[in-house]
């Protein structure tokens, strides 16, 4: 997971940790198996605000002066259970090596946090997960509803409709029974203002925007305005969300060690 999965998946990410999602029983068996690594017998522990869920070893020291980290997240708001995660990996070549990465819609969520950098990771992410997805969306019905129910970024939509795949109102109501990001139920809305929202969609649009949803000219200057409203949004939530969690942590280290 982290910089290095973005790099995989395409982006020109400079990063000097390896963060990895491990299926360990404890912070405790990761320093274990680190203690009985060779190559890591110089390995440093650092410190962690997150002890039960996440483990960092200070493994070096880069030509400009940084530390190089290598770091473990056990349990994760913004992850899926390991046993989830796993089962959807993508196997891939990466530095001379075949290893796996977190899901592409599995990254995306991981990176919903109050840091700007990742945002921008997720912008990038966004249009390389629906290059993809039009690419396999073919002419079968079955691969444009997948194509659609998941479209998140702005060249994946303008993609589409070069391909014309909005055409098919059948296709677009499948797509929006079954979309869960609230950014693509704001494309397709204006094509179906009769259909109610999904019950799989993860966050509401809010009532007067997605009012205008239901009565804006799909394609144009003010629908793509809305739909950046949605991203916004949703965005302020995300971080906001990750921020109260991150203060919830902070509180219960406190509970426990107290001064």
């Amino acid at each position: 997971m982290g910089g290095h999965a973005v790099r995989y998946y395409g982006v020109d990410r400079n990063t000097v940790d390896y963060d990895f999602f491990a299926g360990a029983r404890s912070t405790q068996e990761i320093r274990d198996v680190i203690a009985c690594m060779p190559a890591l017998q110089d390995a440093a522990e650092g410190p962690s605000w997150r002890p039960d869920e996440f483990v960092r070893f200070r493994i070096g020291v880069l030509p400009d002066g940084r530390d190089e980290w290598l770091e473990f997240w056990l349990h994760n708001h913004l992850l899926p259970k390991f046993e989830t995660a796993s089962g959807r990996v993508e196997r891939g070549m990466y530095g001379g090596k075949q290893l796996a990465f977190l899901a592409l819609e599995d990254l995306l969520r991981s990176k919903e946090t109050e840091r700007a950098d990742d945002w921008h990771d997720i912008s990038l992410l966004e249009e390389i997960q629906d290059e993809r997805l039009v690419a396999a969306a073919s002419s079968r019905h079955e691969n444009i509803v997948a194509f659609l129910s998941r479209m998140r970024s702005r060249r994946g939509f303008d993609r589409a409709r070069a391909q014309n795949l909005f055409a098919d109102n059948a296709v677009v109501r499948s797509a929006l029974s079954t979309l869960a990001h609230p950014v693509t139920y704001a494309y397709l809305l204006p094509l179906a203002i009769d259909q109610p929202p999904p019950t799989a969609l993860i966050r509401s649009v809010e009532a007067g925007i997605e009012s205008s949803l239901r009565t804006v000219e799909f394609a144009s200057l003010r629908h793509m305005g809305l739909v950046e409203v949605v991203r916004r949004a949703y965005q302020r939530a995300a971080i906001n969300e990750d921020r109260a969690e991150k203060q919830r942590v902070l509180q219960r280290q406190q509970s426990k060690n107290p001064e």
